[in-house]
This record gives structure tokens, C-alpha cells and sequence, in this order.
């Protein structure tokens, strides 16, 4: 059965059950409003895992949190959805950070996608080497790429 067969079924007998039974009548309806948030959730999420899959570039991620974060703080979208997926966005980067760990300037720059401040870069970094994902030779070129980058900033 399509989807569009499946929800019309569905419809058809609510109408039936609200018809029978007058007093269960506003209960009903509030499930049913319920049980189409759900599904409106999931269908939302199974488009992001979508448009997640489809995104290859770490820039274009990049581009894609900040329209989230823009989204959310206009109330745009739930902030329950919208955490989720920022989340998402997050593990992407990381994992495509972490192809390159053998290099600290294309990881560096990859992780600079994920947006947020210089020192939650560098907290990154940190977690990186802590956790044991990245060298010590990487870690120590990481953090002086970022130093040298901090310093620059500075001085503009």
C-alpha cells in the first residue's frame, strides 16, 4: 500500500472511531495530533540523514550548521530538532577530519567547519589527542597552526 493509500486509511478510521464515540472524541484527537508530530519528526530526520548523506564537502556542512543555528534562533524549527542535528553536522566534520589525521592543516581547516570559537577549536584538537585519534607530531603542528592563526587575528 502507498504511503498516501496508508494515511488516507488511517484518516477513514479515525473519522469512524470519532463518529462512535462522541465523548472519547477530543482524547482521540489529541493522539492522533500526536501521532502526526511523530511522523513529522521522522520524516524531517530521514530528510536531514538525506541531505547529510548527499553533503561531501566539509564547507558546504559548514554552510548547512550555520543555516541551522540561524533557523533555530529565529524559532524557525524546534530546538529539539534542530540540537539533533547540529549534532549530525558535528560527527560528519569530525569523521572527515579524522581521514586526515595524518595531516594538521587539511584538519585543522576541515574542523573549522564545525564553527564555534577559536578555543573550542583548539578544545577539539585537545580531545583529538587525548582520545589518542591523532599523533603527538600532529597535535603539536595543530596547535601551533592554531597559535600562529590566533596570533594573526590579533594583530588585523
Amino acid at each position: 500500500m502507498a504511503p498516501e493509500e496508508d494515511k488516507l486509511v488511517r484518516h477513514r478510521l479515525c473519522e469512524e472511531v470519532f463518529n462512535r464515540a462522541d465523548p472519547a472524541r477530543a482524547d482521540l484527537a489529541v493522539g492522533d495530533e500526536r501521532c502526526a508530530a511523530r511522523e513529522n519528526e521522522a520524516l524531517e530526520r530521514k530528510i536531514f540523514g538525506l541531505a547529510l548523506a548527499i553533503t561531501t564537502e566539509p564547507s558546504k556542512l559548514g554552510q548547512l550548521r550555520q543555516m541551522l543555528v540561524q533557523l533555530q534562533e529565529q524559532r524557525e524549527i524546534l530546538e529539539d530538532f534542530s540540537s539533533w542535528a547540529i549534532g549530525q553536522i558535528d560527527e560528519r566534520v569530525m569523521s572527515m577530519a579524522l581521514e586526515y589525521a595524518h595531516d594538521a592543516e587539511i584538519m585543522v581547516q576541515i574542523l573549522s567547519f564545525k564553527g564555534g570559537t577559536f578555543d573550542g577549536l583548539l578544545h577539539a584538537i585537545e580531545d583529538l589527542y587525548q582520545h589518542e585519534q591523532i599523533s603527538q607530531r600532529v597535535y603539536v603542528k595543530a596547535r601551533l597552526l592554531l597559535r600562529t592563526a590566533g596570533h594573526q587575528e590579533a594583530s588585523n
